[in-house]
Protein backbone atom coordinates (compact mmCIF):
# COMPACT_ATOMS: atom_id res chain seq x y z
CA UNK A 1 0.00 0.00 0.00
CA UNK A 2 1.32 3.44 -1.26
CA UNK A 3 1.54 6.07 1.52
CA UNK A 4 0.96 8.86 -0.66
CA UNK A 5 -0.64 11.58 2.52
CA UNK A 6 3.06 11.21 5.08
CA UNK A 7 4.60 14.03 2.87
CA UNK A 8 1.93 16.19 3.10
CA UNK A 9 1.26 15.88 6.72
CA UNK A 10 -2.27 14.68 5.93
CA UNK A 11 -2.91 12.81 9.98
CA UNK A 12 -1.24 15.06 11.38
CA UNK A 13 -3.57 17.73 9.84
CA UNK A 14 -6.26 15.34 10.60
CA UNK A 15 -5.85 15.09 13.91
CA UNK A 16 -5.09 19.02 14.65
CA UNK A 17 -8.37 19.41 12.78
CA UNK A 18 -10.89 16.80 15.14
CA UNK A 19 -9.19 18.44 17.64
CA UNK A 20 -9.36 22.04 17.24
CA UNK A 21 -13.51 21.19 16.68
CA UNK A 22 -13.64 19.06 19.41
CA UNK A 23 -13.00 21.92 21.49
CA UNK A 24 -15.27 23.77 19.65
CA UNK A 25 -17.91 21.60 20.22
CA UNK A 26 -17.05 22.25 23.86
CA UNK A 27 -17.13 25.68 23.89
CA UNK A 28 -20.76 25.65 22.33
CA UNK A 29 -21.54 23.07 24.72
CA UNK A 30 -20.85 25.58 27.75
CA UNK A 31 -22.13 28.38 25.87
CA UNK A 32 -25.57 25.98 25.06
CA UNK A 33 -25.21 25.41 29.36
CA UNK A 34 -24.92 29.04 29.95
CA UNK A 35 -27.76 30.11 28.02
CA UNK A 36 -30.02 27.12 29.61
CA UNK A 37 -29.40 28.37 32.88
CA UNK A 38 -29.91 31.90 32.60
CA UNK A 39 -33.48 31.32 31.25
CA UNK A 40 -33.92 28.52 33.51
CA UNK A 41 -32.72 30.68 36.26
CA UNK A 42 -34.76 34.09 35.60
CA UNK A 43 -31.76 35.80 34.48
CA UNK A 44 -33.76 36.63 31.13
CA UNK A 45 -36.53 39.70 30.79
CA UNK A 46 -39.61 38.55 29.83
CA UNK A 47 -39.27 40.53 26.64
CA UNK A 48 -35.62 38.63 25.62
CA UNK A 49 -37.10 35.36 26.31
CA UNK A 50 -38.05 34.80 22.49
CA UNK A 51 -34.32 36.31 21.45
CA UNK A 52 -32.91 33.94 23.69
CA UNK A 53 -34.77 30.66 22.90
CA UNK A 54 -34.00 31.49 19.35
CA UNK A 55 -30.52 31.60 19.97
CA UNK A 56 -30.67 28.51 22.28
CA UNK A 57 -31.71 26.53 18.98
CA UNK A 58 -29.13 28.05 16.97
CA UNK A 59 -26.47 26.80 19.16
CA UNK A 60 -28.34 23.07 19.26
CA UNK A 61 -27.87 23.22 15.64
CA UNK A 62 -24.17 24.57 15.77
CA UNK A 63 -23.46 22.36 18.67
CA UNK A 64 -24.58 19.08 15.93
CA UNK A 65 -22.74 21.02 13.21
CA UNK A 66 -18.86 20.40 15.19
CA UNK A 67 -20.44 16.99 15.90
CA UNK A 68 -20.61 15.98 12.78
CA UNK A 69 -17.47 17.38 11.67
CA UNK A 70 -15.26 16.18 14.58
CA UNK A 71 -16.93 12.74 13.87
CA UNK A 72 -15.90 13.13 9.70
CA UNK A 73 -12.46 13.78 10.70
CA UNK A 74 -12.05 11.22 13.08
CA UNK A 75 -13.45 8.77 10.91
CA UNK A 76 -11.32 9.63 7.99
CA UNK A 77 -8.31 9.47 10.35
CA UNK A 78 -9.02 6.40 11.45
CA UNK A 79 -10.31 4.50 7.61
CA UNK A 80 -6.72 6.65 6.21
CA UNK A 81 -4.54 5.24 9.04
CA UNK A 82 -5.84 2.85 11.64
CA UNK A 83 -5.85 -0.46 9.47
CA UNK A 84 -3.79 -2.10 12.61
CA UNK A 85 -5.56 0.44 15.26
CA UNK A 86 -8.34 -0.10 17.87
CA UNK A 87 -11.32 2.29 16.93
CA UNK A 88 -12.51 1.39 21.25
CA UNK A 89 -9.53 4.17 21.70
CA UNK A 90 -12.68 6.84 19.44
CA UNK A 91 -13.49 8.37 22.99
CA UNK A 92 -10.19 8.35 25.00
CA UNK A 93 -8.54 10.05 21.56
CA UNK A 94 -12.00 12.50 21.91
CA UNK A 95 -11.42 13.45 25.82
CA UNK A 96 -7.89 13.26 25.88
CA UNK A 97 -7.48 15.86 22.86
CA UNK A 98 -10.01 18.17 24.44
CA UNK A 99 -8.13 17.77 27.65
CA UNK A 100 -4.98 18.58 25.91
CA UNK A 101 -6.24 21.30 24.21
CA UNK A 102 -7.44 22.97 26.93
CA UNK A 103 -4.82 22.29 29.13
CA UNK A 104 -3.00 23.76 26.45
CA UNK A 105 -5.15 27.35 26.67
CA UNK A 106 -4.89 27.53 30.49
CA UNK A 107 -1.06 27.76 30.35
CA UNK A 108 -1.39 29.91 27.36
CA UNK A 109 -3.60 32.50 29.77
CA UNK A 110 -1.07 31.85 32.77
CA UNK A 111 1.90 34.14 32.52
CA UNK A 112 3.99 31.02 31.85
CA UNK A 113 3.63 29.22 34.72
CA UNK A 114 5.87 26.13 34.39
CA UNK A 115 2.93 23.83 36.48
CA UNK A 116 0.39 24.65 33.95
CA UNK A 117 3.15 23.89 31.34
CA UNK A 118 4.13 20.58 32.70
CA UNK A 119 0.11 19.84 33.07
CA UNK A 120 -0.03 20.32 29.44
CA UNK A 121 2.92 18.43 28.25
CA UNK A 122 1.83 15.51 30.17
CA UNK A 123 -2.33 15.76 29.23
CA UNK A 124 -0.45 16.14 25.40
CA UNK A 125 1.83 12.82 26.27
CA UNK A 126 -1.87 10.79 27.15
CA UNK A 127 -3.36 12.45 24.44
CA UNK A 128 -0.05 10.96 21.64
CA UNK A 129 -0.09 7.52 23.21
CA UNK A 130 -4.25 7.51 23.13
CA UNK A 131 -3.88 8.30 18.66
CA UNK A 132 -1.00 5.73 18.47
CA UNK A 133 -3.44 3.08 19.74
CA UNK A 134 -6.55 4.24 17.90
CA UNK A 135 -4.64 4.15 14.37
CA UNK A 136 -2.26 1.29 15.54
CA UNK A 137 1.10 3.34 14.57
CA UNK A 138 3.65 5.30 16.57
CA UNK A 139 3.12 8.98 16.98
CA UNK A 140 5.95 10.79 18.11
CA UNK A 141 5.90 15.00 19.23
CA UNK A 142 7.79 15.74 16.13
CA UNK A 143 5.63 16.04 12.53
CA UNK A 144 8.52 15.00 10.64
CA UNK A 145 9.27 12.50 12.38
CA UNK A 146 6.12 11.07 12.61
CA UNK A 147 5.25 11.51 9.23
CA UNK A 148 8.13 9.33 8.47
CA UNK A 149 7.38 6.72 10.97
CA UNK A 150 3.83 6.45 9.34
CA UNK A 151 5.21 6.25 5.78
CA UNK A 152 7.36 3.28 7.22
CA UNK A 153 4.36 1.45 9.06
CA UNK A 154 2.09 1.68 6.62
CA UNK A 155 4.09 0.60 3.96
CA UNK A 156 5.21 -2.27 5.41
CA UNK A 157 2.64 -2.92 7.43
Amino acid sequence: MENRHSTDGLAEDLIRSFVQIASAEMHTKTLLEKRTSELENGFVQDSDIENVLKNIKEIQEELIELAEIRRSDMLLLFELYGAEGDKEQWCMVKHLGIAMMTAFEVWQASNNDSILQELYLRKNRLFIKSVSKFLGVTITECAACFADILKGEVTNG
